[in-house]
This record gives C-alpha cells, structure tokens and sequence, in this order.
C-alpha cells in the first residue's frame, strides 16, 4: 500500500494561501459576468416583444431571456460565495469548507450549461433563425415591432434579399433612415461577440474554480488529519 500522506502540503496554510489568491480572482470574474450578464439583459430586452410577436422557437427564447439571465445570477453568486471562500479558508473552517465545496460544484455544472448554450447558439448560427422569425413579423399584424428594433439596431430591412417591406424602416420626414445597413449584418456582429464573451467567461472561470475546488478538497483532508481543539470544527 503506497503511503500517500506525505503528497499533501505539511501546513493547511500552504493549501489555504493559493484557495484564497483563487477565490480572489474568482471575485473579479465573477464581476466580470455580472457586467457581461447586465449588458446582455439591458441589450436582448430589446427583443421580448419580437419574441411574443414571433411565437419564437426555444432555441430563441433562451438566447433572449433563459442565458443572459442565467450569466447574471451566477455572477452575482459567485461574488457572494467566492468571499465566503476566502472566509472560511483563512479561518481553515472545515464545515464552511465543505458548504463551499458543495455549493461551488454545483456552480460549476450550471456553469458549463449555460456557457455550453452560449456556444451552441452560436455555432447553430442562430442569426439564421432570427431572419426567419423577422420576416415572419414584418409581415404580420404586429410589424411594430420591427420598427422598434430597426430604430434600436440603427438599420433598414433584414437583408438585400428578404421579403420584408422598407415602409417599416425609419424614416427622417420623406427619405428612409439607414437605407443599405441591413439588420442581419448589424445582429450577426451583437449576437456574435456577447455569445462568444459569455462562452469564454464561462470556460476560464470553469477552470479556475475547478481547481479552487481541488484545493479546497485538499485543505479539507489536511485539516482533519492535522491536530486540532474540540472548538476547531466549528463554523
């Protein structure tokens, strides 16, 4: 039987130090997704009533409401709980340790969802299903709200191509506003890099707190076989 309890650091302190340095940086990062999330909500509330509007598959429906909501309550977690890591790591609390542990595994699994839906909807190029939701608007009864999003997006038409008629663009007095920016293009290029940054937001946090979850195992199993008092244990 090979001996392994000398592969461990001798000290809890030099588990507890780099735990720490990790859940500080998780803290930033965990701000860095909060200012992602926020941006994506603020950004794809725009669409809600195209959304209604075009009975949207759910493929949509997540991209305008399930992700960017999603991104945002895990920031907002991951600021709370990464302070409390680094609480109960100086404290070398075991029972706040394991709680951590739990929780930021958890995290971690939801993590991976959401930022594996973010790049799912991009390689599926979603941009193509938007179009046919678009064209389906503007030639309903609730065309209105293309206006809308053509005045938002600063563009005229889906595309060179589409059925959608120009009398919905945005017009200053007689002459169209944005005639030749057609609102495919303008999507493809939103749509592209805030998918794209929630997907690699998700990846490097993924990573690192995969491996302030092994540290955090680590001190745990350090500190049940290092000497402690009675009161040691408590949170």
């Amino acid at each position: 039987m090979v001996d392994t309890s000398n592969l461990l650091p001798q000290t809890p302190r030099l588990l507890k130090v780099p735990l720490i340095i990790l859940n500080v940086v998780l803290w930033i990062l965990g701000l860095v997704l909060v200012i992602v999330g926020g941006v994506c909500v603020s950004f794809l509330s725009n669409f809600k009533d195209f959304t209604k509007a075009s009975d949207a598959k759910s493929a949509l429906s997540n991209l305008t409401t399930s992700i960017p909501a999603g991104v945002l309550v895990i920031g907002i977690i991951f600021v709370i709980f990464t302070v409390v890591g680094c609480f109960v790591a100086y404290k070398e609390k075991l029972v706040g340790l394991v709680i951590y542990c739990a929780v930021m595994l958890i995290l971690l699994v939801v993590l991976i969802g959401v930022g594996g839906k973010a790049l799912t909807l991009h390689n599926d190029d979603i941009i193509n299903e938007v179009g046919g939701a678009w064209e389906k608007v503007a030639n309903g009864t609730k065309n209105n709200t293309i206006t809308h999003l053509e005045k938002f997006l600063e563009c005229c038409k889906w595309s060179s191509n589409s059925t959608d008629s120009s009398d919905l663009c945005p017009k200053d007095g007689d002459k169209i506003k944005y005639e030749g920016d057609y609102c495919g293009d303008a999507l493809s290029s939103q749509f592209s890099s805030k998918l794209y940054a929630v997907g690699a937001a998700g990846l490097a946090i993924g990573i690192i707190e995969l491996i302030a979850i092994l540290f955090s195992l680590f001190l745990i199993i350090r500190i049940c076989r290092s000497p402690r008092t009675r009161s040691y244990d408590q949170y």
